[in-house]
């Protein structure tokens, strides 16, 4: 599909506002860390061309999955960017399931501010934009892990806090904490697709009253609305085949792609500053890219995704269906 070039696509090229902060995000975001092309010149492709289409918001944390060496690809393909460090956002998870960490004590002082001094050493950075805690550690104190944050941010190895993969309540006792040490709680990382709504049940709201921004991990369920059929993709799409087909039909009427359909989607809500997505491939970027600017559905199609989909019983988006139906107001131009 060639690149939209229509003033309705290209204000897609722009910024949301995280949360109640300075900070703001492209709303596509792409994750680094489980690429599966070796080539760091291929990233580096990537990234400049993300760069190049509006697109500037970049995760560079390290899955279980990823390949060995891909720390080494993602510091080359960043190179360049150290001297115009301004124009794009660099941020990292540090606790569970990412690299060094262990079962126990993974929120700890320790883990997460030497996690901290590794990434940057090992990616040649002299910061990043947001630190998010990754999960909440059951062995550590709650305000050990916020105090470390705040130490991150004071010492201005990190320029923002975040957590990732927290519960409602948490995320409100977290804010708390992190006031008492000055330093504000900027942006949480948080599971988000039509497969997936279970933060419409009270913590997109509880993040809006704290004035924190909402970044939608997995927007296509982990492959399941890719719209592609392969062999991994099968468990996933198997289970939920018919609800796919029916949500690809809507997507047709939209005259969009499944994968688009989903991730404009996942940006109707103007709660959401942010989705991350991961790709290789640039014509498939540039194809997502134009979901940025398609975030205006009806309410008869939203009617439609939410018979397909519905979402918790204690769904908080009605305030948000007549607004969604045009660009949300925080939509800045990028500079």
């Amino acid at each position: 599909m060639p690149l939209d070039s229509s003033p309705a696509s290209l204000s897609a090229a722009s910024s949301r506002r995280c949360g109640a902060s300075g900070l703001h995000l492209s709303p596509l975001g792409l994750g680094l860390g489980s690429q599966r092309d070796r080539s760091w010149c291929s990233l580096q492709d990537l990234i400049a061309h993300a760069v190049e289409i509006g697109i500037s918001h970049f995760d560079i944390t390290l899955t279980p999955g990823s390949l060995y060496g891909t720390e080494d690809m993602i510091r080359h393909a960043l190179a360049p960017w150290r001297s115009r460090r301004e124009e794009i956002v660099i941020t990292a998870r540090i606790g569970l399931g990412t690299p060094g960490g262990q079962l126990v004590g993974f929120g700890s002082r320790k883990r997460l501010l030497s996690g901290l001094d590794c990434v940057l050493h090992r990616m040649g950075l002299e910061y990043i934009d947001i630190l998010y805690a990754h999960r909440h550690d059951h062995t550590t104190p709650l305000r050990e892990t916020a105090q470390a944050l705040a130490s991150a941010v004071h010492q201005g190895k990190a320029l923002y806090a975040g957590l990732s993969a927290f519960s409602a309540p948490l995320v409100q006792e977290a804010a708390d904490l992190l006031n008492d040490f000055n330093t504000p709680l900027t942006a949480c990382q948080t599971s988000y697709s039509l497969l997936d709504r279970w933060a419409e049940g009270g913590f997109l709201a509880a993040l809006e009253e704290r004035g924190i921004g909402a970044v939608a991990c997995a927007p296509l369920a982990h492959g399941a609305l890719s719209g592609a059929s392969t062999a991994h993709r099968a468990d996933a799409v198997s289970s939920h085949s018919p609800v796919i087909r029916e949500m690809a039909r809507i997507a047709a009427a939209r005259a969009q792609p499944l994968e688009q359909l989903a991730i404009s989607w996942a940006l109707r809500d103007p709660r959401v500053c942010s989705v991350l997505m991961s790709t290789s491939c640039l014509s498939h970027l540039t194809a997502n890219r134009i979901a940025m600017g398609r975030v205006d559905f009806t309410v008869e199609e939203l009617d439609a995704l939410d018979a397909c989909c519905p979402g918790p019983l204690t769904a908080d988006t009605q305030p948000y269906r007549e607004r969604s139906l045009a660009p949300p107001d925080e939509l800045h131009p990028l500079r």
